[in-house]
Parts: structure tokens; C-alpha cells; sequence
């Protein structure tokens, strides 16, 4: 299937009339439609990697699409709600016209929808995975590390590198979630002959942040894990600077808090708080995280987030492009479906290491990550590509060997 596609381009070449992904001739031929399901309201949005999916999308259409044909991309917002996710998901499996899922980012429907696109003959090449179902499907595969992995990461930081000993860790109550998000840092915890200093859950959207902080505080820790959506993990900060906690507990936070607004969302006070990073940092200055920013620049709103999500949302459109460029004969959803299971070995310089689809029974390709700091109103990295230390790996890592599938 022809796809002209320029990797490392971007923006219009002038008298060549080359678009950052392609050509410049717009696609006209039939659409290749594709879905995703998306948590962006229900107390919690999550839409930044829908957002950068599409900016892709509509930058590859500007550039002659796949084949000269467009991509016609479907976004549903299932509302935080596991009944609506179920019927979102049964109707866009019964779109005859859908070839796959990309890009999605719900914290409610890998769960439920899994099943249906199995049944359905459906791959989800996801750009980010929450709760558990998101990595434990044959039909999923996130490009992300997810929350338990971050998590992980995040109390690794506090533990070996702080020398926290007694870790306290404040997440959501969604289910498979939270719970699940927690069970990893506790398995970590005693690796390590350690145990948690309090766990706390807290319905979606905090109310009152203060009085969530003052619970985890009441195990007297020395680091607390943020495992929120980004809006919460700042709520929790401004109560702990109202505390004077900065100097007494050591706060690091998942891969949410990297985005470019944080800083100026919590302040100066922060200045060398720590976060996890699922991917390569924002401002790196490699091919493809280069081409995300300028695809975000000119095809995606100013209010955009530019954050490691929109990150991950490029990425799996990035993914599903790329591997239907190479993909020879008609494009339906049984070929698209072969096409992405065969998936191995995928790089890219947002990633630590290879990503893949694969006949694996459960996904989690991401699963090192990098560790950024807060330093003069922006964020500067101080630890690359570290493998996550959680126990519940070991049959992903077994698989890997097995089938081969890092390439």
C-alpha cells in the first residue's frame, strides 16, 4: 500500500509543497475508518491522546493519507461511565466500515470493550491504557506504561534514590485502577522488606484535597506517591505547600503531572518536585517527538495538551500509519487486524524500548520509564530509561523471550 509519509519533515516545504506528513496533495479516496473510546468528562479528561491522534491523522490526510486514501477517525466519550463504554464499544464494532481502534485513552472501557472487539475480529493499538483490563487482553495493546508501572517507577525514585522508608500512595477508587495501581507499589514495597505507610482512595475529582493529604499523612510518612489525573495531583500539592510538607515528605508523582502547564499550575514552591515520564521528554530533540510537536503546532488547537499523553495518542496513530504503509492487497478489517498482530519490534525515539502487538495474551510493551524534575518554571530530566521493578511483569517478560516479539 503506497503512503507517502515524510518520518523526520514537517510543516510546508515551500515550493516543493511537502506537508509535515506527506506530499501535500490531500487525500480523496475512500476513508479508512478507524475509532477510539475516550474518558473526557464524568469528573475526569483524559482526551489530550485522542487530540494528538487526530492532529496526526488530519496531517497524514493533508499529505495524500494511505494510498491517496483519507482517514476517517471516530472519537466516543464514554463519561467515567462502564454501561455507556459497553455501548459505545458494541457500536463502533458494528460500523462494517471500522478497520481498528487507535489511539483511545478510557479509564472504564478496556474492560468491557476487549471482549467485543474480540468478537468482532478488532485490534486497539491504545494510546493509553488505565485500568487493569487495558493490559491484560489479546486485543489490546497500549503504547503507554500505564498507571501501575508509573507508580512503580515513581516509588523506586522515592525508595532508592530519597531513601524514603515508609511510602504512602493517594490514587482514584475507579476500579482496577486505584486498587490495582496500589497492589503494584505495595508488591514492590516488599521486594524490598518494606511495607505501605497508607493507601489511600478517593472518589474521581478531589473536592478536599486537604483533608485526602491529611488522611495519607496519618501513617507519618516520608514520600507520598500522586496517582491522579493531573488537576487532583496539583490540588494535593497546594494543600501540602499550605502544610509546609516539601522539606518533610518527598512527593513524585506519575507521568500526569509532565505536562507544560504543571509548573505554573503548582508554582515556584515545587521547584524540584519529580515526576515519571512514560515517554521521551516533551522538548527532546529526536525525529519523532520533534514531528509530534510540530504536528500538534499546526493541526491540533492551541489548547491542546502537550503532555506525555498527547505523546502517547501520536504515537498509536503513528504506529497504525506506519504499519499500513507496509500492508499490501485491500484494506478491511481483516487485514488491518493481521496487519497489526504481526506487529514486533516497533521503534521509536519516544519509547525505552520496542512496542508491539504480536498473539501475546496480554500487553505492556512500555515498561521503563524516565524520571524529570521541576527547574525554573519548566522540567529537565534527571534519570533516562529505567526498568520498572514490579513483580507482575514476569509473564510479559517471559512472552517477550518466547515470541519474539521485541524484535
Amino acid at each position: 500500500m503506497a503512503l507517502v509519509l515524510s518520518a523526520c519533515g514537517a510543516g510546508q516545504d515551500g515550493a516543493a509543497g511537502k506537508t509535515a506528513c506527506g506530499t501535500g496533495k490531500p487525500a480523496s479516496g475512500p476513508p479508512i475508518t478507524v475509532g477510539a473510546i475516550v474518558t473526557a468528562s464524568g469528573g475526569i479528561d483524559f482526551s489530550s491522546a485522542t487530540k494528538a491522534a487526530r492532529a496526526y491523522f488530519d496531517c497524514v490526510n493533508a499529505g495524500g493519507g494511505i494510498g491517496g486514501r483519507p482517514i476517517e477517525y471516530l472519537v466516543e466519550d464514554d463519561g467515567l461511565n462502564p454501561q455507556k463504554a459497553s455501548a459505545l464499544a458494541t457500536k463502533l464494532a458494528g460500523n462494517e466500515d471500522l478497520v481498528a481502534l487507535v489511539g483511545g485513552s478510557s479509564f472504564v472501557a478496556c474492560g468491557v470493550a476487549g471482549p467485543i472487539w474480540e468478537q468482532n475480529g478488532l485490534f486497539d493499538v491504545l494510546a493509553v491504557g488505565v485500568p487493569r483490563a487495558c493490559f491484560e487482553s489479546p486485543r489490546i495493546s497500549p503504547v503507554n506504561a500505564g498507571p501501575r508501572i508509573s507508580a512503580v517507577a515513581a516509588a523506586q525514585y522515592a525508595v532508592e534514590v530519597k531513601g524514603a522508608k515508609r511510602v504512602a500512595q493517594i490514587s482514584n477508587r475507579v476500579p482496577d485502577v486505584g486498587d490495582w495501581t496500589q497492589d503494584g507499589v505495595r508488591a514492590y514495597l516488599r521486594s524490598k522488606g518494606l511495607q505501605s505507610a497508607g493507601d489511600i482512595l478517593h472518589d474521581p475529582g478531589i473536592k478536599d484535597a486537604t483533608a485526602v493529604l491529611l488522611e495519607a499523612m496519618r501513617g507519618r510518612p516520608d514520600a507520598i506517591i500522586l496517582q491522579d489525573p493531573a488537576p487532583d495531583d496539583a490540588a494535593i500539592l497546594k494543600a501540602a505547600q499550605a502544610q509546609g510538607l516539601k522539606d518533610k515528605v518527598t512527593f513524585v508523582c506519575l507521568t500526569p503531572c509532565y505536562d507544560t502547564t504543571f509548573p505554573g499550575q503548582v508554582g515556584s514552591y515545587w521547584e524540584g518536585f519529580v515526576s515519571n515520564s512514560e515517554f521521551t521528554l516533551l522538548d527532546a530533540d529526536t525525529p519523532d517527538n520533534k514531528l509530534w510537536r510540530r504536528v500538534m503546532d499546526e493541526y491540533a488547537d492551541d489548547r491542546a495538551p502537550r503532555d506525555s499523553f498527547s505523546q502517547g495518542g501520536f504515537l498509536a496513530a503513528k504506529i497504525f500509519v506506519d504499519t499500513l504503509a507496509k500492508t499490501t492487497g485491500s484494506l478491511d478489517r481483516a487485514s488491518v487486524s493481521r496487519a497489526l498482530s504481526e506487529v514486533k519490534g516497533y521503534r521509536s525515539d519516544l519509547l525505552c524500548g520496542p512496542w508491539y502487538f504480536g498473539r501475546a495474551a496480554r500487553h505492556n510493551a512500555n515498561h521503563a520509564t524516565r524520571y524529570v524534575t521541576m527547574k525554573g518554571g519548566g522540567w529537565s530530566k534527571i534519570k533516562d530509561c529505567t526498568p520498572a521493578q514490579d513483580p507482575d511483569l514476569a509473564p510479559i517478560l517471559q512472552a517477550e523471550k518466547q515470541l519474539g516479539l521485541t524484535g
